[in-house]
């Protein structure tokens, strides 16, 4: 017989798989209507996705919704300040 073991100690006592039935608390999501077409859509979300109109402004870097009053992205630390200074790329035709 081989020594003692982890495997084979029987005081061990494990802990109870867990049960599928048991639910979480679902995270709240906080809505409000698209100002363009009406649509309820998520606070947090920078374009509607019904009609495409945006609704806050997004990190020209992470996409992400940013306040107009900050200057860097919380989210990826983009400048916001440069970003809006920058002068729009020219397309050439």
């Amino acid at each position: 017989m081989c020594g003692p073991h982890l495997l084979h100690d029987i005081n061990h006592s494990h802990p109870e798989p867990m049960r599928s039935d048991i639910r979480q608390p679902e995270a709240q999501v906080t809505m409000r209507p698209c100002p363009n077409c009406g649509t309820a859509v998520q606070e947090d979300f920078v374009f509607c996705p019904h009609c495409g109109s945006e609704i806050l402004n997004a990190c020209p870097s992470c996409h992400r919704a940013v306040q107009t009053d900050w200057m860097r992205c919380a989210y990826c630390g983009a400048d916001l300040l440069a970003e809006k200074a920058a002068p729009a790329p020219h397309s050439h035709s």
